[in-house]
């Protein structure tokens, strides 16, 4: 922290080093750029809060979250500036502010209500300068929820290989040049060029360029007439580097090759390890050291693998490409990359792996280029016929980053730097196409338990009540149980008995010809559309059931599963008709024919042979 401006500003540096800032907080400015008078009090309070929330121990370490920070306590600032009494410092802030607050932002297009509560919580929630109420009034407004997630669709198949098609031709274009300056300097420096050769001035001037990073120049600094000569300092670079646009598309390329952020992708390094030494026959992999810093000081470095296409897959994956498994391997894109962009790289003195040139750089060392901007994917976009905000007439999407990650995640779906549930609630839960399989997939799994349930379906049981009926009114009954007078009477008096269940009609059997006696096992009929349960067969259903739960503790999971817990359920789902006085009375009534019955039925005596 430094004092500057009559007031108090904080230095942010990013983690890299790379880049910093000096935030002033004696230096607002309302929408009109005219500054706003705050008092110091409140300006040391705002550098203090900033300060704590970029510290090294926070998770802001580039400058882009910095700034995200900064702009939220510019609004806060110009807000308390208009208060009347003035607040002088965090003292003079109270309940009624915050909640001021709110009523200022409702409606407003410019600024979010959801935004300034999150912030606030964000830079408040632990400040000790403030009072407790004031924190409190921070929770009193539930935090507005975000309703629409569907915000990055993924690519369509057409959509994606028109994409890819481009990107590829850049790619190759890119990879034939550079090879073919390299091929040049290469002959030349074998003393294969003579001088009479058309090519003889232009491989001279790459071997200087080669060696120095420039190019010959006049005593005033522009490039000598030699060089204009044979086609200017873009074009000589362009033999031996990449230009800004081909580092993009090599960007997009491994992007939508490795479901990454194309911001974590242009930061990669060239420095790499291969654990699969490179021999054949062994899977190629190549791990990268990358940064994320949205995850956090703890999880920010991570290891990313880059791997190749199995040779297995790359002869599946063959189609009229005539290099298939190179634009298919984020592997082999990569080492192309690295390839191609050694030269930039050491006279650009970083260690990334995109690395370029451009001709019109401020400074010797402002035209080697490091990493990739986003920025230029427009650029790329309408070199290449692509839109950049609206589809054409015709179809053709514009070319964004985040699609092409959103539509590489639904392809995997597995997490890519983040976790499982990230991916589940935030990137697979907003596309159409993953929702609509999704609906699917539960209705497939809704119908497979209606089919189990009605596999499984429960016999119908006929109370007590009804059948005390029966001895006084059996037509009555008969047609409230659903059944003819004949069928009920011979169920009561136990003629049609199967052990555990009475039967309609046993040559009716699902599973039988039409008038053919029925051949299932008696356990079956607990399962079977004829099949009705009536009181006094309660005493063997318990008798059963208890057996099945002694049986349960001798036989592993998956023989149970499989041969007898449909059984149980059934019992359970009978026995569970009755009240717990009723099941104990029918266990002490169970005879010793009716065990015997049971025992013969759960250890198969009684099936048909």
């Amino acid at each position: 922290m430094l004092e500057a401006s009559g007031g108090t500003a904080v230095r942010f540096i990013e983690q890299s080093g790379a880049r910093s800032r000096v935030f002033d907080f004696a230096d607002i400015r309302d929408r009109k750029g005219r500054r706003v008078v705050i008092d110091v009090g409140l300006q040391r309070w705002f550098a203090s809060v900033f300060a704590a929330r970029t510290s090294n121990r926070s998770h802001v370490t580039r400058l882009g979250g910095a700034t995200g920070l900064y702009a939220p306590l510019c609004w806060l600032a110009r807000f308390f500036a208009a208060q009347t009494p003035v607040v002088r410092g965090p003292g003079d802030i109270t309940a009624d502010h915050v909640r001021a607050l709110w009523t200022h932002t409702e409606g407003r297009s410019d600024i979010s209500q959801r935004d300034v509560l999150h912030r606030l919580r964000l830079l408040w929630r632990d400040d000790e300068q403030l009072s407790d109420e004031v924190r409190a009034a921070l929770y009193e407004q539930r935090l507005p929820e975000v309703t629409d997630i569907a915000d990055v669709a993924a690519y369509d198949d057409a959509s994606m290989q028109r994409i890819m098609t481009a990107l590829r031709h850049d790619i190759r274009v890119a990879r034939d040049r550079v090879r073919a300056g390299q091929d040049l300097l290469a002959r030349f420096r074998a003393g294969q060029i003579p001088p009479q050769d058309p090519k003889h001035s232009l491989a001279e001037l790459l071997d200087i360029f080669e060696r120095t990073g420039d190019l010959p120049r006049a005593p005033g600094g522009w490039v000598a007439l030699s060089v204009r000569k044979v086609s200017g300092i873009a074009e000589i670079a362009g033999h031996l580097c990449l230009t800004s646009r081909e580092l993009t598309a090599f960007c997009l390329l491994l992007t939508a090759l490795t479901a990454e952020n194309f911001g974590t992708v242009a930061a990669w390094p060239a420095v790499h390890y291969r654990p699969d030494a490179a021999l054949e026959g062994v899977p190629g992999i190549a791990l990268i050291e990358a940064s994320k810093p949205r995850r956090g000081p703890e999880r920010e470095h991570m290891v990313t693998p880059v791997e190749d296409v199995p040779e297995e897959l790359a002869a599946i994956l063959a189609d009229d490409d005539s290099e298939p498994r190179l634009f298919r391997s984020p592997l082999r894109v990569y080492q192309l990359l690295v390839e191609l962009t050694e030269l930039a790289r050491r006279h650009g003195g970083h260690d990334l792996a995109l690395a370029g040139f451009r001709a019109t750089g401020a400074s010797r060392d402002g035209r080697w280029t490091r990493g990739a901007s986003a920025k230029n994917i427009a650029r790329w976009s309408v070199r290449h016929g692509f839109p950049t905000k609206e589809p054409t007439a015709q179809g053709v999407e514009p070319v964004e980053a985040g699609r092409l990650r959103q539509t590489g995640i639904e392809r995997k779906r597995r997490p890519v730097a983040h976790t499982r549930s990230t991916m589940n609630d935030h990137y697979l839960a907003r596309s159409e196409a993953v929702v609509g399989q999704s609906r699917t997939v539960v209705a497939d799994a809704l119908r497979a338990q209606v089919a189990t349930a009605r596999k499984r379906r429960s016999v119908p049981v006929l109370p007590a009540a009804l059948v005390e009926r029966a001895t006084t009114d059996l037509d009555g009954a008969a047609r409230e149980a659903g059944l003819d007078p004949q069928i009920l009477q011979r169920l009561i008096t136990g003629q049609q008995d199967t052990v555990l269940t009475g039967c309609v009609d046993h040559r009716d059997s699902p599973t039988a010809k039409p008038g053919e006696p029925c051949a299932e096992s008696f356990l079956t009929c607990l399962g079977c559309e004829n099949a009705r349960a009536l009181p006094h067969q309660l005493p063997l259903q318990v008798a059963a059931l208890d057996q099945l739960n002694i049986l349960r503790t001798h036989v592993d999971q998956a023989t149970w599963a499989a041969r007898h817990q449909v059984h149980q359920e059934r019992l359970e789902d009978l026995v569970g008709h009755y009240r717990e006085s009723e099941q104990h009375k029918a266990r002490q009534d169970i005879t010793e024919r009716q065990q015997k019955m049971i025992n013969d039925l759960m250890s198969g005596r009684m099936d048909l042979r």
